[in-house]
């Protein structure tokens, strides 16, 4: 068995972190929901805020598998590259599938006038405009963004410790402070909302991609470099 093999029976013997726990977070929201559309019985549609919680828990995913796995498998002699794409391609795999399932639900949900609630979970304007090719590719290269975010935080926290963490945070606030007073003293707010406006949503998620491109070998280049 390669070494690549050996990450992933570790990450498929994790069912909770992989299948379970998203799962269980998924479908609570959603029956939830649901159970509210039915008593209150209203004759329109309303939007709710569940489906995020699949996304927040893809992020919190990529910051934990390190974090459970990393030490575990260096200890089984993994090379550092085999556990990079090891993991990497279970947290891609992951986010297709699930993409694909979001994808499907949210067909049944808007030809079911919304679970026959009019409710919107899985299916919402303009994140589900376009093609069916579109609508799925918006769901994967989110999931895969956020896994991928996750991942290099951890990293990142891997390689740097708590005190690089906390540097590394401060001045990423810094950053985003100074980027947004000139913003605010340039006025591009409204040149900013034009631009989003006339944007799809698949074509705003498709500027993501060069950040996966760009987390993918910083990620690589910190776990070499990590201790364990």
């Amino acid at each position: 068995m390669s070494n690549v093999q050996s990450v992933f029976k570790i990450h498929t013997r994790d069912k909770w972190s992989w299948l379970y726990i998203p799962t269980i977070i998924l479908s609570s929201s959603f029956i939830v929901n649901l159970v509210v559309g039915y008593l209150i019985g209203s004759s329109e549609d309303f939007y709710t805020g569940g489906l995020s919680s699949i996304f927040i828990y893809t992020l919190v995913l990529g910051i934990l598998v390190m974090v459970q796995t990393f030490p575990f498998a260096l200890g089984m002699s993994v090379r550092r590259k085999d556990y990079f794409i090891g993991t990497a391609t279970m947290g891609f795999i992951s986010s297709v599938v699930i993409g694909l399932l979001i994808y499907v639900l949210a067909t049944i949900e808007n030809n079911t006038a919304g679970w026959g609630t009019g409710m919107h979970f899985f299916h919402f304007p303009y994140l589900s405009d376009g093609t069916s090719l579109e609508q799925i590719m918006i769901n994967i290269i989110l999931l895969t963004f956020f896994f991928f975010t996750g991942f290099l935080i951890s990293s990142f926290a891997r390689r740097f410790g708590g005190k690089g963490m906390l540097v590394s945070t401060i001045l990423i606030l810094l950053i985003i402070s100074i980027a947004l007073l000139l913003i605010h003293n340039f006025g591009l707010w409204i040149d900013i909302f034009h631009w989003f406006a006339g944007k799809s949503a698949v074509q705003i998620a498709y500027w993501l991609l060069p950040f996966i491109a760009i987390y993918l070998p910083v990620t690589y280049f910190l776990i070499r470099k990590s201790t364990v």
